[in-house]
C-alpha cells in the first residue's frame, strides 16, 4: 500500500481567519495583475466636469457636492482629497479603485460562504471562492473600477455588502447591536450614492426567503425584532427624501423626478429583461444586427407589458408556495430576486447597448447576485463537473476583462497623444468625435463613412439642437443600418432635451 505523499488540503480553511485574510490577498493580487495596464486611464467623458467643479472649490464645497443636483456629500468629501493628492495621475486613483474592487470581492466571498452555511447547502468555500472570482473578473466591471467618476459606485457597494453582513449576522445571532451596524451603513451610503436605496430591498429578500423559517420568527418579541430591523432604516429613508426635497425641490436629485420617478411597467419591465439577458447571454459582444433585432423586440409595447406580467405572475405564485419551496432552492432564488431589486432603481433609465462598454457601471453590484444564483444552483448538483464548468467561465471572464482593459489603456494612449500636441486652444469650441467606450477603445479618427457619419450622430445626440433634425431625419433612411440607427438615437435625444 503506497504513502500518501502529502495532505490534501481542506477548502473549509479558506473560512478561517487566516484564510480570509489570505483569500484577500490573493483577490488584491489579481485585480491588480488584471487592471495594472489600465492605472493611467479612466480620467474621459465625465470625469472633466467633476474636475471643473473640483478646481478651486473650497473643501466645505463637498457638502452641496459641489454644485452637483444630488445628496453625494460623502462621495465628494473623497473625490475633494483624491483630486488634491492624485490630480490627473493615474496610480492613487488606481490603487484606490482597485483597491475597493477587491474588498468587494472579498465580501462577495464572506456573503457567499455564509449564505452557503446558513442555508446548509454543500461545497460552500469553494463556491464562494469561486463567486468571489466571478465577481472579480467579470468584463461589466471593468467600466466601474478603470472609469475616475466611478468611485460612488464602487464604495456604495461595498457599504451595502457590509450592511448585509451584518443583517445575516442579525438573522442569525440576533444581537441588535449588529443591527444598528447595518442602518449605520445604510446611512452613510445614502449620503453616496442612490444605489443605497436597494439595501432595504436586500433585507426584506433575504429575511423572506431564510431557510425553514423566518430569521425573527418564533420569539415572544417578534414584533419588536421586525421593528428593529425596518423602523430606522424607513426613518432614514424618509430624512433623505425630505433633505433632497429642501435641496432641490424634490424627494430625489441626481437625474430629477422627472427621470427617477416615472414608473412605467412595460418600460421597466424590457429594461429589467435586457439586463437579466446581458449577463446571461452576454448580449454585448454579439454583432450589432443580433443585438438591434433583440432590443426592438424588448422595445415593443406588447412585449413589455408581457414580460411585466409574467414577472408579476411568477413573483405571485413565489409568494404563495413560499413554504414549500426546498431549502437548496430558496438561496438561488433570493439571489435572483436580489438580483433584479438591485437593478430596480435604474430600471427607468435607458440600457445602452449601442456602444461597447458604455453603462456597465449600473450592473456593478448586481453581478454579484447573478453570479451567486448561478454559483449556489449549480453546487447542488455534480459539483465535481459544474466546477470545472465554473472554473473555466471564470478563466473566459478574465480574458474578456483583460480585453476591456486593454481598450481602456490604449483609450488613454490616444487621450495623451491629443492633449500633448493639442492645437486648438484659441478655438471657441472643440468637438472630439471619440470616448472610450466607441469602436471598443480605439481612436476614432476614420476614413470610411459608415464610422465618421456614426460619430457626427453620436455627436449631435449629445450637444446638437433643433437645426441638426433636418440631416438626421435624411440620415434615418440612409441603406447603412449603423447610419440610421445612430441618427434615430441622436433624434430622441434632441427631442427630449429640447423638449
Amino acid at each position: 500500500m503506497r504513502k500518501p505523499v502529502g495532505k490534501i488540503p481542506n477548502p473549509d480553511q479558506l473560512l478561517t481567519p487566516k484564510g480570509q485574510r489570505g483569500v484577500f490577498v490573493l483577490l488584491f493580487l489579481l485585480v491588480q495583475l488584471l487592471y495594472w495596464p489600465s492605472a493611467r486611464a479612466g480620467f474621459v467623458t465625465d470625469y472633466t466636469g467633476l474636475l471643473e467643479r473640483l478646481d478651486g472649490a473650497p473643501f466645505s464645497d463637498f457638502l452641496n457636492s459641489f454644485g452637483f443636483p444630488a445628496l453625494h456629500p460623502v462621495t465628494n468629501f473623497f473625490l475633494y482629497w483624491f483630486h488634491q493628492c492624485f490630480g490627473v495621475q493615474g496610480l492613487g486613483w488606481h490603487l484606490v479603485h482597485t483597491t475597493l474592487h477587491a474588498l468587494n470581492a472579498w465580501m462577495v466571498f464572506r456573503l457567499t460562504a455564509k449564505m452557503m452555511g446558513q442555508w446548509k447547502l454543500r461545497n460552500g468555500s469553494l463556491a464562494a471562492l469561486i463567486t468571489a472570482l466571478l465577481f472579480l473578473a467579470h468584463p461589466y466591471n471593468v467600466e466601474p473600477v478603470v472609469w475616475r467618476v466611478c468611485f460612488n459606485h464602487l464604495f456604495t457597494t461595498l457599504l451595502i455588502l457590509g450592511g448585509l453582513w451584518y443583517a445575516l449576522r442579525f438573522f442569525e445571532e440576533k444581537k441588535p447591536a449588529l443591527l444598528w451596524r447595518t442602518h449605520g451603513l445604510f446611512a452613510i451610503a445614502l449620503l453616496t450614492f442612490e444605489t443605497a436605496l436597494v439595501l432595504p430591498m436586500l433585507l426584506v429578500i433575504f429575511a423572506v426567503m431564510w431557510p425553514e423559517r423566518p430569521p425573527l420568527s418564533g420569539h415572544r418579541d417578534r414584533f419588536r425584532q421586525w421593528l428593529l430591523l425596518f423602523a430606522p432604516q424607513l426613518a432614514l429613508l424618509a430624512c433623505w427624501a425630505a433633505l433632497n426635497r429642501y435641496l432641490f425641490g424634490s424627494v430625489v436629485g441626481h437625474y430629477g423626478p422627472e427621470v427617477h420617478l416615472r414608473f412605467y411597467p412595460p418600460e421597466m419591465a424590457a429594461t429589467l429583461t435586457k439586463y437579466f439577458l446581458k449577463y446571461l447571454l452576454f448580449w454585448r459582444h454579439w454583432p450589432h444586427g443580433w443585438k438591434e433585432a433583440l432590443m426592438q423586440w424588448l422595445d415593443q409595447p406588447a412585449a413589455g407589458w408581457a414580460l411585466f406580467l409574467a414577472g408579476l405572475a411568477l413573483l405571485t405564485l413565489l409568494l404563495f408556495s413560499l413554504r414549500k419551496i426546498p431549502t437548496r432552492l430558496r438561496l438561488p432564488l433570493a439571489a435572483l430576486l436580489a438580483f433584479f431589486a438591485v437593478l430596480l432603481p435604474v430600471s427607468n433609465l435607458y440600457v445602452s447597448w449601442l456602444l461597447y462598454a458604455e453603462n456597465d457601471r449600473y450592473g456593478y453590484l448586481a453581478s454579484f447576485f447573478f453570479s451567486l444564483a448561478l454559483v449556489a444552483s449549480l453546487a447542488q448538483w455534480r459539483w465535481r463537473l459544474w466546477q470545472k464548468v465554473l472554473l473555466l467561465a471564470t478563466i473566459l471572464s478574465f480574458f474578456a476583462a483583460w480585453q476591456q482593459v486593454q481598450l481602456w489603456k490604449h483609450n488613454a494612449v490616444v487621450q495623451q497623444k491629443v492633449l500633448h500636441s493639442w492645437k486648438w486652444a484659441q478655438a471657441p469650441e472643440v468637438y472630439v468625435l471619440a470616448y472610450p467606450e466607441n469602436y471598443r477603445g480605439t481612436p476614432m479618427f476614420r476614413t470610411k463613412r459608415r464610422g465618421v457619419l456614426r460619430n457626427v450622430c453620436v455627436a449631435l445626440g449629445n450637444v446638437g439642437d433643433r437645426l441638426a433634425l433636418s440631416a438626421l431625419d435624411t440620415a434615418t433612411r440612409d441603406s447603412e443600418p449603423l447610419i440610421a440607427e445612430h441618427a434615430t438615437w441622436a433624434i430622441e435625444q434632441i427631442e427630449t432635451r429640447e423638449g
